[in-house]
């Protein structure tokens, strides 16, 4: 009948036993693809903006417009409007500066 092994029988590996390997291509540009993605969706708020003049939507509304989360549209909005392309009205609402 063959021994058990106990606790103190039983090795750990340390971690210079660990080999390390460089993540594949496909790993490592899976950032780059999302920060693609998202400049696209900025261009295409930009674009909606300076193509409907008059447009001043609520974050909700331009979410639901441009398809994307509430906190993500939140995040681009707000940066628009630290970068001075859109305001922001008392009431919430975004639009370019030059409309009243």
């Amino acid at each position: 009948m063959p021994a058990r092994a106990t606790k103190s029988d039983s090795v750990r590996p340390s971690l210079s036993d660990v080999t390390f390997k460089a993540l594949p291509l496909s790993a490592s540009s899976y950032r780059r693809q999302k920060s693609a993605l998202l400049g696209e969706v900025i261009d295409r708020v930009r674009c909606e903006f300076v193509e409907m003049r008059g447009f001043s939507p609520t974050v909700e509304q331009a979410a639901r417009l441009f398809q994307i989360n509430r906190d993500d549209c939140t995040l681009i909005l707000k940066g628009l409007v630290d970068e001075g392309f859109l305001k922001q009205t008392p009431d919430g609402r975004f639009r370019l500066p030059s409309q009243q």
